[in-house]
């Protein structure tokens, strides 16, 4: 677990249990979604919840914006506590879902007229610069637009309010390599404009991400099996090849097979003393998450 700040997490998370309805099996009242979670979202960084497909991710996240309700724990955004749908999120949280709630016949100048109604310096020009650079018309329902344009279309709603703490629910698993880009400069323009500004997204899939995200809270299985800063997780390990016969395999997490020599990820500390044979290198963040993944899968 990282350190404490020393300044107060745009977001703490302590015991988090989170418990769901189960459409799969009516015989139970609800399954447990998300296990004795602890972490923090630092402030002023961009931190990413990283876990494969029905990890826990929007589950996270919507406890996070008040939807769900915690079964048991503590949590706290923008140092106000939430316990569940009944309490609001404090002034300046943006929330960005994985999918529009709002109506289908919905255009985009309706989405700017409801913020503008409830957020009196709400900054509707800026919105429109995004939506003419993303080629998206002010007047086009959201059923005509491509996946792709409704998540940018949400993301440019969002920063239109200039939060101070921006949930990301995977906002850029339909956007295609240029978009995708243009999305992480505006995210980057929105996080220079205050020093205070915070974002968390969840994504499946870092890619070329790593140098944007500052912060990781891997989940697995509805637990954070990992958490600190990207650069410190990669300091603190290093990549391991050795034969598979040798001694020194206990200490690799995750490892994998290769003809007679196994690969895997190990903590830096634990590399003192070993052999020559050992072959060790600086792994990449993706390195870091895959393999312990890997290690937590078994």
């Amino acid at each position: 677990m990282s350190t404490l700040q020393s300044t107060p997490a745009a977001v703490s998370v302590r015991g988090l249990d989170v418990h769901l309805p189960d459409p799969r099996r009516r015989t139970r009242p609800s399954c447990r979604v998300l296990r004795d979670d602890s972490f923090e979202v630092p402030r002023g960084q961009v931190t990413a919840l990283v876990g494969t497909n029905g990890a826990g991710k929007t589950t996270l996240l919507r406890t996070l914006s008040g939807a769900y309700a915690p079964s048991t724990g503590d949590i706290a955004v923008e140092g106000v506590p939430l316990g569940g749908a009944e309490d609001a999120l404090p002034a300046g949280v943006g929330v960005v879902p994985d999918s529009p709630f709002q109506p289908a016949h919905w255009t985009a100048d309706d989405l700017v007229l409801a913020q503008c109604a409830v957020e009196p310096e709400y900054d509707a020009r800026l919105v429109g610069r995004l939506l003419r650079r993303a080629g998206i018309a002010p007047s086009a329902p959201l059923r005509r637009l491509s996946a792709g344009q409704r998540s940018r279309l949400l993301v440019a709603v969002a920063l239109g309010m200039h939060p101070t703490l921006l949930l990301l629910d995977e906002p850029f698993a339909h956007l295609d390599p240029l978009a995708r880009t243009e999305v992480v400069e505006e995210l980057r323009e929105h996080l220079a404009d205050g020093a205070d500004r915070t974002i968390l997204l969840s994504t499946h899939d870092l890619g070329g991400m790593d140098r944007f995200v500052d912060h990781i809270v891997l989940l697995h299985d509805g637990r954070v099996v990992l958490e600190g800063g990207a650069l410190d997780l990669i300091e603190d390990h290093l990549m391991a090849t050795v034969e598979a016969a040798a001694s020194h395999t206990a200490e690799l997490r995750g490892a994998r097979r290769s003809g007679d020599r196994l690969e895997g990820l190990m903590r830096a500390e634990d590399a003192v003393g070993l052999p020559s044979i050992v072959d060790l290198r600086r792994p990449t963040l993706q390195d870091v998450l895959t393999f312990t993944l890997r290690e937590a899968s078994r």
